[in-house]
């Protein structure tokens, strides 16, 4: 059977239909929803009528969107109070087609009109005064938070989750996202998926680039788009990257860098070190001693005790890996690789780990004696189990560990 939300080919319309039949078969949302888009001399409810694809006191419901002097959706009573909506998701904005729009229902009578503009990306142009913008990740944010209480709300959300995950493995153009962060809502009745996946792992690019701590502490480039394109995993995991703005090389690879990555269990944030980085790994850490190494190691794992406190079983890691790509967008082969818990360096029982150090002057003489391409990594996992990882707080904790990892980058 067909989805109540999913009744038009062209993607253009199907969100506002999907948020038109939320507000229809909910009508106690109606009033909330238009108080929070500022709209004003709002009617009773039983005076309002919902229409899509048609200008307010018209009969007849066009099912294209050919005549771009039709609003995609409208509220309207039968006199003169009406909300026309525009919405956005690839197409760009036209201030002509928001005027024609206003001008057709100022000539069927309307003298109480407005124009709500829904949109992915912010208005690059000057909006004409009677126009209200709102962008879809914020109507997304909205309905979350009256999901609770309403099953229409709540499938409006699940419903833009499933139609983000599907435009990003059409390789759609959407300019931004139309979700936000929520948590990782993953167990065993919703199992992770590759397709939620990879919609989360852009949700999560957009928050850490706003993020003013990364941008202060740890100097990302937040302007950056991360990796070319995002492929599938083993297990269907994902990942992408952050270049730091003092890199000074022409691709990720060739430079340290903030990776991000979703697995089936696990979320993960880690400061990669590429073997490509200038100078070359062996040759800087050979300017470096094997203590001058503990040292670095010692303080990091410090910095991320309180971090695994707030969620408990995240793990701290020291990864050395020798891979092997055919292409630049094969998944690589694992040649050989060494993950070693940082915890293993200090000598504290109340960590349940066996305290071994000699882990890492392994570690180091395979850096600085290597014949190969040896990639360096410290990694914090998260399980999603953790009740932090389940809210938009999880934000906060990845962020504070990737910070909390940062001295890795003074060895280089």
């Amino acid at each position: 059977m067909r989805n109540v939300f999913d009744q038009y080919d062209q993607q253009e319309n199907k969100l506002t239909h999907a948020l038109v039949s939320a507000l229809h078969y909910e009508r106690k949302l109606v009033l909330p929803f238009l108080n929070w888009l500022k709209v004003k001399n709002i009617p009773p409810l039983k005076n309002i009528k919902i229409v899509q694809q048609q200008l307010p006191g018209e009969d007849s419901q066009i099912l294209t969107s050919d005549c771009d002097s039709i609003p995609d959706a409208c509220f309207c009573d039968n006199e003169n109070w009406t909300v026309l909506i525009e919405s956005k998701v690839q197409a760009h904005i036209s201030t002509n087609q928001l005027e024609r729009h206003h001008k057709k229902a100022i000539r069927r009578g309307y003298n109480d009109i407005y124009v709500i503009l829904i949109t992915v990306d912010l208005p690059k142009q000057k909006l004409p005064p009677y126009v209200h913008h709102v962008q879809w990740k914020k109507i997304y944010q909205w309905f979350a938070t009256k999901s609770e209480n309403s099953n229409w709300a709540r499938y409006f959300v699940e419903f833009m989750q499933i139609y983000e995950s599907k435009m990003i493995a059409q390789n759609y153009n959407i300019r931004g996202t139309i979700t936000m962060f929520k948590g990782f809502q993953f167990d065993k009745d919703n199992p992770y998926t590759y397709q939620e996946g990879k919609r989360l792992l852009k949700v999560l690019g957009q928050e850490f680039r706003k993020n003013n701590h990364l941008k202060r502490k740890l100097g990302i480039d937040y302007k950056s788009e991360g990796r070319p394109a995002i492929t599938r995993g083993d297990g269907g995991s994902v990942w992408d990257c952050i270049p730091l703005k003092n890199s000074k090389g022409t691709t990720f690879t060739s430079y340290p860098h903030a990776t991000m990555a979703i697995r089936p269990k696990e979320a993960c944030v880690a400061i990669t070190v590429p073997n490509k980085i200038r100078g070359g790994i062996r040759k800087r850490l050979k300017e470096r001693s094997v203590d001058n190494f503990y040292d670095v190691l010692e303080k990091i794992e410090k910095n991320l005790r309180n971090i695994i406190k707030k969620a408990p079983g995240t793990t701290p890691f020291i990864c050395v890996q020798q891979r092997f790509y055919k292409s630049q967008r094969s998944y690589p082969r694992t040649d050989g690789c060494i993950e070693v818990d940082l915890r293993t360096i200090i000598n504290d029982k109340g960590t349940g780990l066996k305290h071994q150090p000699q882990w890492i002057e392994a570690i180091y003489n395979i850096l600085t004696h290597k014949r190969t391409n040896m990639q360096l990594g410290i990694e914090v996992r998260f399980p999603f189990s953790a009740k932090c990882m389940k809210s938009s707080k999880a934000v906060d904790v990845m962020v504070d560990a990737w910070i909390a990892i940062k001295p890795i980058l003074d060895l280089f």
